[in-house]
């Protein structure tokens, strides 16, 4: 019957499949980044994942200068001192960088396995200030057979790199892989590598793998060993898990809280969430805003209004059949029924109309065959699980496009089931 009656109004229904079409092609691509910008960020967790909740990131007030002789920094240190003296306080250290810090995003490096440089990765790159218990403080922990957190802050030699476990894994196909050698490149794009560009590195542990970024969900991440640079450096404050963390920044915050160590202050105190929330572009917030929000402020409101004006239009030349209906006895939501089923249909081909023409789309440019040469850990899911991926994005959009056009067939339709069947029959 259902069939029956969508080819008996295939005229009718031209436009909206047409509409319906064109709205599962367009959107396909937005909902893929709404889906898993919103899985990264929510549901993706990593195993090595530090607490953050007792994290802190000091700002020091210290004069920036080039070249800087090395006594320089001995107020920093005896700052840095000072806050590991203080009773509230775990651990403490100077950093450049650290992990989630927005200025690290876009610093990557190139990974080869130096007995086989057909093998390769890209990460992200951080650096460490060797003896100032980044690791630890950082909340770190070391996958199995990897020296400790607090060994790797304290002696890892000058060539000597720590990668995260599933950047192991993809170099190496196993975790075990401390002692190994690997070739960094900080040009990811040239090919052949340029040897001046080359750094050739012993692995002196792995850790567990941790976000480098709160909407990224992969866990490629490489930390090198640094000097103090002469420009003001954070200090990573882990303060102990009993302390009151609000308390004590806002305490330290005020004029007559800060924290000073001879010429050298912590000019504001921030928590590593409160940071993570001031960055640009790398939090929560910036995921539903930017792309869910665009996506339902342009997409649904303007597909709403679209396919309410498209039924009322296909409604109202059905009207002279609902009254014959209603004038049998036709029960009002028996005639709903067959227009929602009618719609339902009519969605479901045009769905599929639009996933065959992304999933040529998806061939086309290899991303379900997995065809990429390099292991950025950043390709799209459509790389590592695409058959899945795709379906569960079909399935929202479907989903999602039925709903739409049900809220938009409700007015119309309603209108004309309780219009009297005297006057129904009459309106053409």
């Amino acid at each position: 019957m259902i069939f029956k009656n969508f080819w008996a109004h295939r005229k009718q229904n031209g436009w909206l499949f047409v509409e319906i079409v064109l709205i599962s092609v367009l959107s396909f691509y937005s909902l893929d980044h709404a889906v898993v910008a919103g899985y990264d960020t929510y549901l993706c967790r990593a195993k090595g994942e530090f607490e953050k909740k007792h994290l802190l990131i000091g700002y020091v007030d210290h004069v920036h200068g080039i070249p800087l002789p090395d006594d320089i920094f001995a107020p920093l240190y005896a700052l840095r001192d000072h806050i590991r003296n203080m009773p509230e306080v775990e651990s403490v250290c100077m950093s450049n960088s650290f992990i989630g810090d927005y200025a690290q995003y876009y610093s990557m490096f190139e990974l080869y396995v130096e007995a086989d440089t057909t093998r390769k990765c890209v990460a992200f790159h951080h650096q460490f200030i060797v003896g100032e218990h980044f690791f630890e403080t950082q909340g770190l922990t070391t996958a199995t057979g990897s020296p400790t957190a607090e060994k790797l802050s304290a002696e890892c030699p000058e060539d000597g790199v720590v990668i995260s476990r599933s950047l192991a894994l993809a170099l190496f196909d196993t975790d075990q892989v401390v002692g190994r050698r690997v070739v960094l490149n900080s040009h990811r794009h040239r090919y052949p590598m340029d040897e001046k560009d080359e750094r050739h590195c012993k692995i002196a542990g792995v850790t567990e793998d941790v976000k480098a970024i709160s909407t990224q969900r992969y866990f490629y991440s490489l930390f090198t060993t640094t000097t103090l640079w002469d420009n003001s450096p954070c200090m990573l404050i882990r303060l102990k898990p009993d302390v009151d963390v609000k308390a004590f920044v806002e305490q330290h915050n005020q004029p007559d809280g800060i924290i000073t160590e001879g010429s050298q202050k912590l000019v504001q105190l921030k928590t590593f969430d409160d940071y993570q929330k001031d960055s640009p572009n790398i939090t929560d917030q910036y995921v539903f805003l930017n792309i869910i929000g665009l996506f339902l402020g342009l997409f649904l409101v303007n597909v709403v209004l679209g396919t309410l004006g498209t039924f009322w239009l296909q409604l109202r030349k059905r009207t002279e059949d609902i009254g014959i209906m209603r004038s049998f006895g036709a029960k009002r939501g028996n005639i709903f029924g067959m227009v929602w089923k009618e719609v339902a249909l009519l969605t479901l081909i045009a769905c599929i109309i639009g996933w065959i023409i992304w999933l040529q789309f998806a061939f086309n440019i290899g991303v379900a065959k997995g065809m990429s040469e390099v292991k950025t850990g950043l390709e799209s899911d459509w790389v590592n699980t695409f058959w899945l991926h795709y379906g569960i994005i079909c399935l929202i959009q479907y989903i999602l496009l039925l709903t739409i056009v049900t809220i938009g067939m409700i007015t119309p339709s309603l209108i004309a089931m309780y219009k009297k069947p005297v006057n129904a029959l009459r309106y053409e």
